[in-house]
This record gives C-alpha cells, structure tokens and sequence, in this order.
C-alpha cells in the first residue's frame, strides 16, 4: 500500500462498484436472472452468448462450495455452460468457493480506460478497409455479427487461421437463427452499439458496446474482438 492515498482508494472503490453495477445490468435486458443468494445465474432469452453466473449485487455474506454446486446443478439441467465470472477484488472469497467445488479458475486482466486518459493512437486502416459503426439495416451487419465466433474459437490474442471462406460459412449458418433480427432490435432499441471493419462489403473485425441506464447513470463497455 506504499503510495496509496485514502484518495487513491476511494476512487478504485467507486471504479469497482461502477463495473459491479455494469455488469449487473447489461444482461438483463437479455436475461432473466434466478436468485440463489450470494449468487445470480442470468439465463439467455433467445439467441446469443449463454450468460454466466455472478455474485448477486450488494451481497456482504458468504460464499461457499455448496451454494457453487447448487447453481451448477441448475446450469446442468438448463443445458448451459456452468461458468462463473466475477471481479477478484470485489469478491475475493469466491475464488476458494469455486475450487472448492472442482471447478478450475482463470484469471484474466481487468483493463480500464480513465474519462481522463488520451485514447492511444490507431493506426490507419489499410488501403480499402473502412472502420465505422453498423446500423440497423447495414448489409455487414451478419458478417459483423459472425466474426467473433471465430476470433474466440482460437485461443490467443494473434490472428488466427481462419479467412474469408470460413466467414461465410459462420455467417450461412447462423442465417435463419434469430440472432440478426435479436441485434437490429437492440440497436433501434439504443442498448447495444455494433462497429466493424468493412473490406468489400465485408466485416473482417467487429466489436460492441452494450449500454445500460444504473442509478441514473449512464455506463458503457465494450468487447472487441479482432479477426
């Protein structure tokens, strides 16, 4: 703690209680959310990314191996992944919980941009690409759309394997499945914002933003995923 202020901490607590209300919000205009104490499962209505289970906001109780195995069992007859997300620092117990009932735990960093903070330079696009937001009725919306599916499928943060043919593939077969039609609504409906770069009426990189209204105040995130 050398060199940190009361200031310092505030201001980390209020970050963390900020994201804690994000991620609290964002899927639940897109699931409904099943109350097992300490914990909340948020169960996808439709298409999309299954959800995940987190620690119920504003719990100050315990955490414990049998309440972890309680909600995986429900997971188990959902049919949905028994994942489980959570921010360490906010709930530092949970990790010992989540072992303790044999799941393995990964760690990811936590990054944060600042208000205050410069954005850091972006190179230009190439020669033929062109990086904007997608509405509604954009024909790239699909492709946007498909493109994470495959810059998730390879693990890693470099460029995979896959091209443009493997694209059209993932963007045939999940024509038909609603998950189109679920995007455009929540674009019109201002909860979700979709960008991408666009070579040749094709999106070769997508990512988005999903807002949610918390406490009167606006947050936003992003996930970007690169192909």
């Amino acid at each position: 703690m050398l060199g940190v202020t009361s200031v310092d901490l505030a201001d980390r607590r209020e970050l963390l209680d900020r994201l804690e209300q994000y991620y609290d919000a964002v899927p639940r205009s897109g699931a409904r959310v099943e109350d097992f104490g300490p914990l909340s499962l948020f169960i996808r209505e439709g298409q999309g990314w299954p959800f995940y289970v987190r620690p119920t906001l504003g719990w100050s109780g315990s955490v414990s191996a049998a309440d972890v195995n309680r909600v995986r069992v429900r997971q188990r007859e959902l049919d949905i992944p028994e994942s489980f997300e959570w921010v360490a620092e906010t709930a530092p117990a949970l990790r010992a919980a989540v072992e303790q009932a044999g799941l393995a735990v990964h760690e990811h960093p936590l990054m944060v941009l600042g208000p205050d903070v410069p954005a850091p330079a972006v190179p230009e696009p190439a020669d033929g690409v062109v990086v904007r937001t997608v509405g509604p009725d954009d024909l790239v919306l699909p492709s946007a759309l498909a493109v994470p599916h495959l810059a998730f499928a390879e693990p890693g943060t470099g460029g995979g394997a896959a091209g443009l043919a493997e694209l059209g593939e993932v963007v045939r077969g999940r024509a038909g499945d609603g998950s189109v039609k679920r995007a455009v609504a929540r674009i019109l409906a201002g909860l979700t914002c979709v960008a991408a770069a666009v070579e040749d009426n094709t999106a070769v990189l997508g990512g988005c933003a999903e807002d949610a209204s918390t406490s009167g105040r606006r947050i936003a995130g992003a996930r970007p995923v690169a192909w």
